[in-house]
């Protein structure tokens, strides 16, 4: 779906200074399908339209005047292939391109409603201070509906990810969709791409209150969201609390709402944080329903679907989401709460974490085909004695972490499968998988020592 907007008035006539009253129309309810034969595409054209008359509706005038928006709105939820080329009038030219998705829930509404308000309406208003580099719109009831956020194809990408992979609201990730847009106020000569997201209302962000306010449920559900997306940003700064509506407990009245997902899906193990990794509700166990939602999780369908419509993000990154949700849901199988599986994704000081040497360990079956007892031991590998050719050393080099071997330049460096082809790839998730079991035991018999509480109490 594209939206472009400009100074043409393509069939509407600006309302007269001399009549009360404005003539109003859903506009979808005006557009005529007009199929070009130079193109395969539709495109949506607006051909003298008979507007009925609205005479409860004295207001767009006024609106017009004070540079409110106003108005009605493409209906696109009722024809989601809209294609649209809108043209208004307006003192400035803008254009919108959301990307096409197939999670179209509060995504089409919100674009639409972007494009009204960024012709009809006032100019975007930027952020001030760490939030300089956004931008907020705003709607007729002088309120903000949405924030655009300018940022590279990647980072845009991501936040865009984060709202396609929560299925189901699950973490309450608001909508998100990538756009590129033009306008006088970004002061750009051409169009930019941007992450636009859906503003929330909101009493403060989590740094203003402590973990024991937090309803547990809504921590366990952004704590899943953060590892299947190994987030290395999650602070108390991108948690948004919400008062919840009719609760019976005053002290659990608040909610959370993720945001700020451009640092998540990095293209390597870099290092995470997990803010909520140290609250005391990440070790309480999971409830049925999260244990039956990560169950239904398909790693590799989600990254069939973010290749097909986020081509923006690199196929090192979908294999670390593939990694992690995989990671996810062999550790909740094995019985391990929210706490056990951040800390076993975070490296202390220098010294690696275990899902890191577990990778290590994968990888190095893979190219020596060691059995599952000799590479199971969770050392570094200067402690395994490897031999492989000059090749593949060089590839392992760029994929995992290892000291020098005398294999040439062989350093240390970060986790990444960038490197490895597909059949490697496959290989090293089924040597993957065979190291997990042993490494859940060793980490259960460490949390029923340390967290009684986590296998005397269900919640």
């Amino acid at each position: 779906m594209a939206l472009a907007l400009n100074q043409q008035n393509h069939g509407f006539k600006p309302p007269s200074g001399r009549s009360r009253h404005c003539r109003l129309s859903s506009l979808d309810q005006d557009f005529q399908l007009n199929k070009n034969s130079e193109t395969s595409s539709s495109r949506i054209s607006l051909k003298s339209p008979q507007f009925p008359k609205s005479l409860s509706t004295p207001c767009l005038l006024n609106c017009l005047k004070k540079s409110k928006s106003c108005g009605t709105i493409p209906n696109v939820k009722s024809n989601p292939s809209l294609n649209t080329c809108l043209e208004l009038p307006k003192k400035v030219s803008a254009y919108i391109k959301p990307m096409e998705s197939s999670k179209t829930v509060g995504i089409n509404e919100m674009v639409a409603e972007i494009a009204v308000t960024i012709t009809l309406g006032p100019d975007p208003i930027r952020g001030k201070g760490d939030y300089s580099n956004l931008f907020y719109l705003i709607n007729c009831d002088n309120k903000k509906f949405a924030i655009i956020k300018p940022a590279d194809s990647q980072a845009a990408a991501r936040e865009a990810a984060a709202y396609l992979l929560d299925h189901e609201g699950f973490a309450s990730v608001p909508p998100t969709t990538v756009i590129k847009i033009s306008h006088p106020v970004l002061h750009k000569t051409s169009a930019v791409t941007a992450s636009v997201q859906r503003f929330v209302p909101n009493i403060s962000d989590s740094s203003e209150m402590g973990p024991s306010m937090f309803v547990t449920e809504k921590v366990h559900r952004i704590g899943i969201l953060d590892i299947r997306l190994y987030n290395i940003d999650r602070h108390t700064g991108n948690m948004l609390v919400k008062r919840r509506l009719n609760t019976t407990n005053p002290m659990k009245s608040f909610d959370l709402v993720p945001i700020d997902h451009e640092l998540c899906l990095p293209e390597k193990l870099d290092v995470p944080y997990f803010e909520w990794l140290h609250w005391p509700c990440a070790l309480i166990n999971f409830s049925t329903f999260k244990v039956n939602y990560i169950d239904s999780l398909d790693p590799f369908k989600d990254a069939e679907m973010l290749r097909s419509e986020l081509p923006q993000i690199t196929e090192a990154s979908i294999r670390i989401m593939v990694l992690c949700t995989i990671f996810l849901k062999k550790s909740v199988s094995a019985g391990l709460c929210l706490a056990d599986i951040g800390k076993m994704m975070t490296p202390v000081n220098d010294i690696p974490s275990a899902l890191e040497v577990l990778c290590r360990r994968a990888a190095g079956m893979v190219f020596t085909e060691k059995s599952s007892d000799q590479a199971f031991t969770i050392l570094d590998w200067e402690d395994c004695d490897l031999e492989m050719d000059k090749r593949d050393a060089a590839k392992l080099s760029k994929c995992v972490s290892f000291p020098n071997r005398g294999f040439g330049s062989v350093s240390r460096k970060m986790v990444t499968f960038k490197m490895l082809s597909e059949k490697e790839w496959m290989r090293f998730l089924e040597k993957f998988e065979e190291l997990l079991p042993l490494a859940f035991e060793a980490r259960n018999s460490v949390s029923l020592e340390k967290n009684p509480l986590a296998r005397s109490c269900k919640f």
